[in-house]
């Protein structure tokens, strides 16, 4: 039985040891490279607010392929956004506390965002987004329904791509020993959001079914010409104008 004395003795020496071994520590830091994308999901009550708002859409009045660079017919755009607007602003806050670990921010950022452009695709067989980017600051997409029949064309899916129905970011040179690629089979309710001109693409499937996601584009900077005017008499400078008014969304 070790004595008291021959107790401290022994801490004494595995003290000493651990000094020594972090003294041999090799110090390191891993410098975060290229986009940050971000992955959430939508809650319960959110997805119906948006399964409503994309419902009541499909309209003639409200298609959008002009807009669009995806190969879909029925592409509707979102109007009115006074219910997902807040909901999207809490995703983005998120968005921005995980870019500012990403970038190891002294500062956090302080953003005000706005909607730009939103709408809804209903991607059906053979219809695919070609890689392409967005407009403004950050975009997203939403996923509303992923039938099993696509589900199942995945699994099935021997390629090395996203594989039919999925999503892929495209970034760099395509250098082999880097990750320039990141490839997702989408489930309902998922989000991502991203740099607006991070590009990417959507691949086609062959069942039968139609997927269902929403998209938009977000600013940061509002520019004027998304602020409604409300007194006529206010005069407004020409040169404090904005002048992009290119909110061309595109998934």
């Amino acid at each position: 039985m070790m004595s008291e004395e021959d107790i401290k003795n022994h801490h004494k020496m595995i003290n000493k040891l651990s000094k020594e071994k972090n003294k041999n520590q090799i110090e390191y830091q891993v410098l975060t490279w290229g986009p940050c994308v971000v992955k959430l999901k939508i809650t319960d009550e959110f997805f119906k607010i948006l399964t409503d708002e994309c419902t009541a859409t499909v309209k003639e009045e409200n298609l959008y392929q002009h807009r669009l660079a995806g190969i879909i017919k029925k592409e509707y755009e979102l109007k009115d956004l006074t219910k997902i607007q807040p909901y999207i602003n809490e995703f983005v806050n998120i968005y921005d506390q995980v870019w500012d670990k990403w970038r190891n921010a002294d500062e956090p950022s302080k953003n005000d965002y706005i909607i730009r452009a939103m709408w809804v695709n209903y991607q059906r067989q053979h219809e695919f987004n070609p890689p392409h980017d967005h407009s403004d600051d950050l975009s997203f997409v939403i996923y509303l329904k992923v039938p099993e029949e696509i589900k199942k064309e995945y699994k099935e899916y021997k390629g090395k791509s996203s594989g039919p129905g999925g999503i892929s970011f495209i970034y760099g040179e395509g250098n082999r020993q880097a990750i320039t690629y990141q490839a997702h089979f989408p489930a309902e309710k998922d989000l991502f959001i991203f740099p607006a001109w991070l590009k990417h693409y959507v691949a086609p499937f062959k069942a039968d079914v139609e997927r269902i996601s929403v998209a938009g584009n977000i600013a940061s900077n509002v520019p004027f010409s998304a602020i409604k005017r409300t007194d006529p008499n206010v005069k407004i400078d020409e040169k404090d104008k904005s002048t992009n008014n290119n909110n061309k969304g595109e998934i």
